[in-house]
């Protein structure tokens, strides 16, 4: 039996869980939307009405009652002084909710909660059906022609190739003259001692005897 268990426990323990529901009524009090799960933007919805509706009533205990829960004194601030007043003929639905799809990771549906009417006096400008299907038109049209022109940009981009350098070949001799080559340094040749004949050396010796002392 479920006897005393309203609410959903959100996988954590109870302090865990009203530190979270702290958190998340006081940042939205201060910036009028914030994105979470779609589990717990439904559980912090009835601690962010009574809140509303202690910054209804303008009173000390009031405001000693929201200090004990909202974490931040500009939230209390704003609680008192603008959404207060702004709520007061509205009997409940501060809040709505809109479906932003699933988280990476572990695929938990995620939500955008948001307070409504939080710009009093700012309503939307109703418009005649044949200037808001004109405003359209002018709409699709400047979006289809910025597509081509990105199309158009990307294909030119594809089209210009670069020319790279290329490699210079070595210029072939032509058949039938010889090849430069390069010349080499001339060595100087050592002088060849000459022997003389068998001849020659019988003459110059008898030539040498025949010679008086």
């Amino acid at each position: 039996m479920r006897h005393l268990r309203a609410g959903k426990r959100l996988g954590v323990t109870t302090s865990h869980r009203k530190a979270m529901m702290r958190n998340l009524v006081t940042a939205l009090l201060e910036h009028g939307e914030i994105k979470t799960t779609i589990t717990r933007a439904k559980e912090m919805r009835k601690y962010f009405d009574k809140m509303i509706g202690l910054g209804k009533k303008q009173d000390l205990h009031s405001r000693r009652q929201a200090l004990a829960f909202v974490k931040s004194k500009e939230a209390i601030k704003k609680l008192f002084d603008e959404y207060g007043p702004l709520y007061e003929d509205r009997n409940g639905g501060y809040t709505r909710i809109f479906r932003l799809g699933q988280r990476l990771g572990d695929n938990a549906q995620m939500a955008l909660i948001q307070m409504v009417d939080i710009k009093e006096g700012e309503k939307p400008v109703q418009k005649d059906a044949p200037e808001a299907i004109e405003e359209i038109k002018s709409e699709l049209k400047s979006e289809e022609t910025a597509e081509v022109t990105a199309v158009e940009v990307e294909a030119d981009v594809a089209e210009v190739t670069i020319d790279e350098p290329k490699a210079e070949k070595a210029e072939e001799p032509i058949v039938g003259e010889p090849a430069d080559t390069p010349e080499e340094p001339v060595v100087a040749e050592a002088p060849v001692e000459v022997e003389p004949a068998v001849g020659e050396a019988t003459e110059t010796k008898k030539d040498s005897d025949s010679k008086p002392e």
